[in-house]
């Protein structure tokens, strides 16, 4: 009966190591990003639609340059926020920019996001991925 118990134990421990490692892997995992948005000048965006939850349409998205081809562009949702850098010195082609973002605030702490940036004459795409911890 005594080594019922220990094998029970044994197993539920090793069952849940598993499950919280199989947690923390997947929590690293890139996922597919995609965005779209107007802008109203060079500072200043308006999220129309996108297909992750924690950056609802409607958000701003404000840059700020740091030089002609540099920008800072933050994103503040409700409870958190996280700023990237936008790299606009592209090749000819229909890339525009590339950012990227690292960890933010609150519920956006240890977002990541790599995208690249496109734009369609009215809209302004970006796709790419994001992940949260260190999968970097």
């Amino acid at each position: 009966m005594r080594s019922l118990r220990s094998l029970i134990v044994v197993v539920a421990t090793t069952v849940l190591m598993f499950s919280v490692l199989g947690s923390s892997v997947s929590a690293a995992s890139p996922k597919a990003f995609h965005l779209n948005k107007t802008c109203t000048s060079n500072v200043f965006s308006t999220v129309v639609t996108d297909d992750f939850n924690a950056i609802p349409a409607g958000t701003n998205i404000t840059y700020t340059w740091g030089s002609a081809t540099i920008a800072y562009p933050s994103i503040v949702v409700r409870n958190g926020s996280t700023t990237g850098v936008c790299d606009w010195n592209q090749p000819a082609g229909p890339v525009r920019a590339k950012c990227t973002f690292g960890t933010g605030t609150g519920r956006l702490t240890q977002f990541s996001l790599a995208v690249d940036v496109t734009f369609d004459g009215t809209y302004w795409y970006w796709d790419g991925w994001y992940w949260y911890g260190g999968g970097d």
